[in-house]
């Protein structure tokens, strides 16, 4: 790689990483910090009447302290909470806490040199920081849900130990999860081997041609045995460039 592509690709992982590091403000961001709240308020109202109304907890002040504490505050951290950790869950991070099993596939997302669709989405900023479930949960509530099912599934495989290598989906990947955003954005919509009409090809619609048959591949995972032998793209450029010493 040239000094000008070792710099391209150091600006852009800084710029992903500056990113998500400064990031503030989402949904997310303040139902993690309203729960944090709820709790301390929680804590500080039970506190506050064991030493103030010691040996009166039933009585008075005390008594609507505790209604206040351990009745109608733990409602809204209920939801909070909950919301900010179904949030949470769509989110890269959380993806890729699943270190053994999900590290190749957010190395791909963070690689600069990927062309897989995985990272040229992650790159893109298409649908920032939550592009793995974007792409694999189905629309509108029933896919949520199922998402969310989904992922209880493989938190439970992955800490039980009872998942296997290599990661398989349970079941072909759709278009119907591409075209539910590429179906009507302009870039999309402009290549006519998609359209039939000035519509989505019917093709397309009832996954005769799959996305994936052009656009390929989904993610770029080293396979078992490729360690350390190098990509057909870079046998090619040594080829042109046999001088050249990495």
């Amino acid at each position: 790689m040239t000094g000008p592509s070792i710099a391209a690709a150091a600006t852009s992982a800084a710029a992903m990483a500056d990113e998500e590091a400064v990031r503030w403000g989402t949904a997310l961001d303040w139902a993690i910090a309203l729960s944090v709240v709820v709790a301390a308020a929680i804590l500080v109202l039970i506190i506050t009447a064991r030493v103030l109304y010691r040996g009166h907890q039933t009585e008075g002040t005390a008594l609507w302290l505790h209604g206040i504490a351990l009745a109608i505050l733990p409602l809204f951290l209920l939801a909070t909470g909950q919301f900010a950790t179904l949030e949470y869950a769509t989110e890269v991070k959380f993806c890729g806490t699943c270190h053994l099993t999900m590290k190749p596939y957010i190395d791909d997302l963070h690689n600069p040199k990927s062309q897989s669709l995985a990272g040229l989405h992650f790159q893109h900023r298409v649908m920032a920081g939550t592009e793995c479930y974007s792409c694999h949960a189905n629309y509108g509530i029933h896919g949520t849900f199922e998402a969310k099912l989904t992922g209880l599934r493989h938190v439970w495989k992955y800490n039980t130990g009872t998942y296997k290598l290599p990661i398989k989906m349970p079941q072909p990947f759709t278009n119907d999860l591409c075209l539910k955003c590429h179906n009507g954005a302009k870039p999309f919509m402009a290549q006519d081997i998609h359209l039939e009409g000035g519509k989505v090809s019917a093709d397309l619609r009832t996954n005769k041609q799959q996305c994936v048959d052009c656009h390929s591949p989904a993610h770029d995972i080293p396979k078992p045995g490729d360690k350390g032998k190098d990509k057909p793209e870079d046998k090619a450029k040594k080829a042109a460039a046999p001088g050249e010493r990495s």
